[in-house]
């Protein structure tokens, strides 16, 4: 399994790197990622760290969901991306929250009560989250084709039986 995580870690992480700074480049004023109204832009500031927490929890969950795909038709497979889409985005974004919270806490929010705002701060990331990946078009389309790719390269590249390794 930690090879089929690796793989879909690392590759998601590249296409996502690379598609956001087209993107960055293409769109007007480099605004790539959606946002509720008034929302403070650390995922703008820091793009990669939400990126890289997004892949990381892509990863074991593509790795958990490739024999699916590769038993299922063209529908069935693209029902198993977009449950991963909906579980991926329901587990990072709690994460995403602690995160937003940490880098508003490096921007000078820093207080005394910290340990109790960084749970809050999955709390807002599970009602903000799906929001926020919502707003994002074109990235989240761009997103969601390049998780049908991974999935069909990877179950192109790892045999059925080799998910205990």
């Amino acid at each position: 399994m930690l090879p089929r995580t690796g793989y879909y870690w690392l590759t998601s992480f590249g296409c996502a790197a690379a598609g956001y700074g087209l993107l960055w480049l293409l769109l007007p004023g480099h605004h790539v990622f959606g946002a509720p109204y008034r929302m403070i832009l650390y995922h703008e500031a820091h793009p990669l760290a939400y990126i890289a927490l997004c892949c990381g929890c892509f990863g074991p969950l593509a790795a958990v969901a490739t024999d699916a795909f590769r038993r299922r038709g063209r529908w069935g497979r693209l029902g198993v991306v977009g449950l991963l889409a909906l579980a991926t985005v329901a587990l990072s974004s709690p994460l995403g929250g602690l995160l937003w919270h940490w880098h508003d806490m490096q921007a000078g929010y820093f207080p005394a009560d910290w340990p109790r705002q960084l749970v809050a701060g999955a709390a807002e990331g599970l009602t903000t989250g799906w929001l926020i990946v919502l707003l994002s078009v074109p990235y989240n389309v761009l997103g969601l084709l390049v998780c049908y790719g991974l999935l069909a390269t990877g179950a192109g590249r790892f045999s059925a039986g080799d998910a205990g390794s």
